[in-house]
């Protein structure tokens, strides 16, 4: 019988999932490698070590796929989006990856930003690349790489320029985490486009390599990857691989899209009018607006290639979401880890549904606690070096009744709803007229929280909906089976069931739609001052009381 495996080499861990010609899922497995935050705003990863990670997996679930009579026909890769891997001549990779949430580039990012508009025109950003030069792209990481080397050539001996520029003067192009797996199996270097659209390199209307913005650069000596359609196949899997890890030489290797993109399709989001929340390390919301580019004149929100060929999504991301409960949990939360460790003596048992069981005893606004989740800079505020912060704690919270750090938990569960609603906002404002915001439906780890999928409807005004798939493995394997042609994209996307919708609760919306529009919204710009006496207002309205009321009567 015939498996497909869908593969997300993420910021933690490389998951894959397979399934059935029935889109049935079959096996999982799951590998964790290490993330290494040498300063603060810096996040890396080594390669070698991603490599390693995603070997494991797939000889976990391939072994366990044989024991189950199945064999693995396709692969599909996906990964966390804009990481940058540079390879030297003979792709072997250099250096760490500099990754998604990585702000050091900021100053090279602006700076690019300014040459590009200088040479190319002030329109070059909105109408050829129709992103921003953001700093944690793959494109600001290559220049900030190339200016270590200029300031080393210069007689600079920083540790940083050192390190750099022995990496540059051996680099011949670049990839993301999914590609240098596809590239391990097959031998062949290549990049979705979806890939390419997260550069900041790419001309997305014309779908080629912008070479007139490598040069002005001046990293055109990098050779970019070939582009390939997502669904496509790139090529097999090679003798020594398969034989390393289970696999069957000649399996076919799929093109697949980044970790949001691929989460799409696992909640069967394909057409205008529809929208995803991703909620993971990150919270994404991803919209498909057809085949053409729909820019934010502002670019606070990205456009990509999507999982259906030659059809685009606009995207709005947060990029600290999920690492705000872990920032709790791991510096504030200890006793939950304890806790949660004890009860899985006997029942497994996550600290996050402790954390989020907490959260429900805080009244809706965390009695005047607001959390800005920029923990890693945001892409929307154009802040990559960016940090969070709780407002508005007050020595209530030392009093029994007030259920103290429930507060500041419920703090980061809103503040992230908060933010991710101001993309939200964004792309409703870019769509057609006619065509409203149908539904929402939301994907990853967050998702499996009922409390905190209800909050997002709450907060966002619209129906939210949970679905069979919960990753965007489950998406990329849906893909692997469309390379190999056991179903069209659209039949794909067909097996994604909905699972529970969330409406909006009227008391609550109608509360956190005054906390958002005179609170929350704008806040990073606004003085503590204006911050305190906002949150003061909202808890002194009448909409607050008829909430507090309402959560009162549902705890």
């Amino acid at each position: 019988m015939d498996a497909y495996l869908g593969v997300d080499v993420g910021t933690q861990s490389v998951k894959g999932r397979a399934i059935d010609g029935d889109g049935k899922l079959i096996s999982e497995a799951s590998t964790e490698y290490p993330l290494y935050i040498p300063r603060p705003g810096w996040t890396e990863q080594d390669p070698r070590e991603m490599l390693e990670a995603a070997k494991m997996t797939i000889s976990t679930i391939s072994r366990d796929l044989k024991e189950k009579g199945y064999r693995i026909k396709a692969l599909c890769f996906t990964g966390q989006m804009h990481t940058m891997i540079l390879l030297d001549e003979a792709h072997k990779p250099l250096g760490m990856a500099l990754l998604w949430n990585d702000g050091r580039a900021a100053r090279e990012a602006e700076e690019s930003a300014q040459i590009l508009k200088r040479e190319l025109g002030d329109n070059f950003l909105l109408d050829v690349i129709c992103n921003d030069f953001l700093a944690n792209w793959t494109g600001a990481h290559i220049v900030y790489v190339k200016k270590r080397h200029e300031e080393w050539k210069k007689g600079s001996r920083d540790v940083e320029d050192e390190r750099w520029a022995c990496v540059w003067e051996k680099a011949h192009t670049f990839l993301t985490p999914r590609d240098l797996i596809v590239l391990y199996l097959t031998g062949e270097l290549s990049m979705d486009f979806c890939g390419g659209s997260e550069t900041s390199l790419l001309d997305i209307p014309a779908k080629r390599w912008s070479q007139e913005a490598f040069r002005v650069l001046g990293i055109d000596k990098l050779i970019p990857p070939p582009l390939f359609e997502p669904g496509s196949v790139i090529g097999e899997v090679r003798r020594e691989a398969a034989q390393e890890m289970g696999l069957e030489e000649g399996a076919m290797v799929v093109a697949g899209a980044g970790d949001c993109l691929a989460g799409a399709l696992a909640g069967g989001v394909l057409d205008v009018g529809q929208m995803l929340f991703t909620l993971g390390t990150s919270g994404v919301a991803v919209a498909p607006i057809g085949d053409k580019p729909l820019v934010d004149p502002q670019l606070r929100t990205q456009v990509h290639f999507s999982t259906v060929p030659g059809k685009l999504v606009n995207m709005g991301t947060v990029n600290g979401a999920g690492i705000g409960l872990r920032f709790f949990r791991d510096v504030l939360g200890l006793e939950y880890k304890d806790l949660a460790d004890s009860l899985s003596r006997k029942i497994p048992t996550d600290p996050y549904d402790l954390l989020t069981k907490r959260a429900a005893m805080a009244p809706p606004g965390s009695n005047g606690v607001m959390f800005s989740p920029y923990l890693t800079g945001d892409r929307i505020l154009k802040s990559p070096q960016g940090r969070g912060a709780w407002y508005g704690i007050s020595a209530y919270l030392l009093e029994r009744e007030s259920n103290g750090d429930a507060n500041l938990i419920r703090a980061i569960l809103e503040g992230v709803c908060f933010a991710v609603r101001d993309a939200i906002e964004i792309i409703k404002g870019l769509l057609p007229e006619e065509i409203p915001l149908s539904e929402i439906r939301m994907v990853g780890g967050g998702a499996r929280s009922r409390f905190w999928v209800q909050l997002a409807a709450d907060v966002f005004g619209q129906r939210v909906c949970t679905t069979t798939a919960e990753d965007a493995s489950y998406g990329m394997a849906l893909l692997a089976g469309v390379g190999a042609g056991a179903f069209s994209i659209e039949e794909a996307a067909g097996k994604i069931k909905v699972v529970q919708v969330y409406e909006p609760r009227a008391p609550l919306q109608a509360f956190y739609e005054k906390l958002y529009k005179e609170a929350y919204k704008g806040h990073y710009d606004r003085s503590q001052r204006e911050i305190d006496e906002a949150i003061l207002s909202c808890l002194s309205s009448r909409e607050y009381k008829e909430a507090y009321e309402f959560w009162l009567k549902s705890t």
